[in-house]
């Protein structure tokens, strides 16, 4: 079995929080584009530890999962 991406683990784990990347992207307060290339992994580089904590921490999900993905 392929292992998710950390893309597509927060887009998961967005959608089932029933939010739209603009909301989870204001949460978080990172643009909308950003978090869309972060979920279509289309970024040249991880995003911050930083913003790993704060989406863990808005999407209520545990962040060394995110930090491992990434």
């Amino acid at each position: 079995m392929r292992k998710m991406t950390l893309g597509e683990r927060i887009r998961q784990l967005r959608k089932r929080r029933k939010l739209t990347q603009r909301q989870l992207a204001e949460m978080v307060h990172i643009d909308f584009t950003y978090l869309s290339k972060i979920e279509n992994d289309r970024l040249d580089y991880t995003p911050s530890i930083k913003t790993l904590q704060q989406l863990a921490k808005a999407l209520e999900a545990d962040e060394l999962e995110l930090l491992e993905l990434a």
